[in-house]
């Protein structure tokens, strides 16, 4: 086997996990002398989520640029490393690749599962736990990285993800810098630390309310809560509360956000860590040539024909998405309307790929009659459509990559969370920037939609109204204070992420 390779793009696109087996292989860099790589390497290590793994490949991207001189190598399990090669594109990024053995039928999981796209949500908890069982080979990929340096000043930095929190065992041991990345936002990471750190006590009041001892400010409800906080004890707290202790042994949070953006939120994730140095160095966006390398012509003509910022686009995420009640109810809702809409559709909970029963009778016939809407199976290409003149609003589940991505084009949201910290995003994003209505909450069988409602929202957001305009507005001011935040004149991200760069003797 040919060890020599690099990612030759940053693309991560949702159909990517190819089906055949793929053996360990060592990454080296063929390109690089060792002169070179004794001064500096960088050793990403992201857990293998979609949200999870674009957030680190925008990191190792910007890395290469802002960090000419060093090596930056991503860490994962074969599957994940033969799958991020095949789908690089044409252009050399000179990212390495490293793969770590990794059997998952030694873990009680599916033949080549080795992401969460290849499990169910309540079964994720396998994954993360077998995740756990890297440590040995990890621990010796960076002991040989060590090992290899004659050079005293040579630097080895280990950025890690959340998940893969024993990483700081090994940097201790080995006489790493370390570094933890935060995927999600500020404020979403500190209640979900709080939330965890709690468990399985949460301070519920009689009405459902809840106020966190760390963040007594912030009030949420019972219904704002993933369903894993509600069953109690278990193998999730557990494994987190094995592992919270490990994210104050590092050397520095960094995290997908903008400090003007989320002043709050970066108060409270810095007053959780304490002596910890939190550094924002968002917003980490992928851009249409990066990401979108299917063919979505079809998507791309049908927008054309629109009007100007008049169409809703709809999108539960890669992982997510309603149940069959909810989606009969959104469709109603969009018929009622009258808007055109794009709509990436996945089956509901409990339904497999085929069919269209958890449609009305004619939907979809009714939606291509007259241009109504469009409804896009499997992947979609969502930067595309953000980025296009008739896109006037996102309906979403409001994961943090998609809030990034449509704010960065200007697009103004309608919340439905469903799980993580989707439900703080989407409380940040309503009452804290004003550029988002939450429209339905929760996939339980008891989360209720009145489609009424729904309807509403849509014309709250997209109508032609004061209120309307406020938002899109909002949405404006939102937008730039993103694109100032790389400003090569002091923007506070760029300078964000020098001052990790030095702290980890980088620079």
């Amino acid at each position: 086997m040919d060890g020599n390779k690099t990612l030759s793009s940053i693309s991560f696109p949702h159909r990517m996990w190819p089906s055949d087996n793929h053996t360990t292989a060592i990454v080296t860099h063929p390109h690089t002398s060792m002169a070179t790589t004794r001064k500096k390497h960088v050793v990403l290590f992201p857990f293998p989520g979609q949200g999870h793994l674009a957030g680190f490949l925008a990191f190792a991207g910007l890395l290469r640029r802002e960090l000419p001189d060093a090596i930056v190598t991503l860490v994962s399990t074969p599957r994940n490393v033969a799958a991020l090669s095949s789908s690089a594109a044409a252009e050399s990024s000179s990212i390495g690749l490293h793969a770590l053995p990794f059997v998952p039928a030694d873990h009680g999981l599916p033949a080549g599962c080795e992401s969460t796209s290849s499990l169910p949500l309540h079964e994720f908890m396998k994954l993360f736990e077998a995740f756990d069982s890297l440590e040995p080979a990890f621990d010796g990929y960076v002991s040989g990285l060590i090992g290899e340096s004659e050079d005293a000043s040579a630097t080895v930095c280990i950025v890690a993800d959340t998940f893969v929190a024993w990483t700081v065992d090994v940097a201790r041991r080995r006489g790493c810098a370390h570094a933890f990345f935060a995927s999600c936002g500020a404020f979403g990471t500190a209640i979900l630390h709080a939330l965890w750190k709690n468990m399985p006590a949460l301070p519920f009041g009689p009405d459902g309310a809840l106020r966190l001892p760390e963040h007594l400010e912030v009030v949420l409800h019972r219904s704002q809560l993933s369903p894993v906080f509600l069953h109690g004890a278990g193998r999730p707290t557990a494994y987190h509360h094995r592992h919270l202790p490990r994210g104050y042994l590092t050397d520095a949070v960094i995290s997908n956000t903008v400090e003007e953006l989320e002043p709050t939120g970066l108060a409270m994730l810095r007053r959780t860590l304490g002596k910890v140095p939190v550094w924002p160095i968002g917003p980490l966006v992928r851009t249409v040539s990066q990401t979108e390398t299917y063919s979505d012509d079809g998507v791309v003509r049908w927008l054309d024909a629109q009007q100007l910022s008049s169409v809703l686009y709809i999108s539960f995420g890669s992982q997510n998405t309603i149940r069959a009640n909810q989606m009969m109810d959104l469709a109603a809702a969009l018929d009622a309307t009258g808007r055109p809409f794009v709509w990436a559709i996945r089956p509901p909970v409990g339904f497999d790929t085929n069919g269209d029963e958890w449609l009305p009778d004619g939907f979809e016939a009714w939606a291509r009659a007259g241009s109504r809407g469009l409804l896009v199976r499997g992947w979609a290409p969502q930067l595309r459509i953000l980025a296009h003149r008739a896109t006037a609003a996102f309906l979403s589940h409001c994961g943090w990559n998609s809030v990034l991505e449509s704010l960065t084009h200007g697009v103004p949201l309608m919340g439905w969370p469903l799980s993580a910290e989707q439900f703080y995003n989407v409380k940040t994003l309503e009452e804290v920037w004003g550029v988002c209505v939450e429209v339905a909450r929760g996939n339980l069988e008891s989360s209720a939609v009145d489609r009424s409602k729904v309807a509403e929202v849509v014309e709250k957001v997209m109508g032609d109204t004061a209120e309307s305009a406020a938002m899109r507005r909002r949405v404006k001011e939102a937008q730039q204070v993103l694109s100032k935040a790389w400003a090569e004149d002091g923007g506070s991200s760029r300078m964000a992420l020098h001052e990790f760069l030095r702290a980890m003797q980088l620079q």
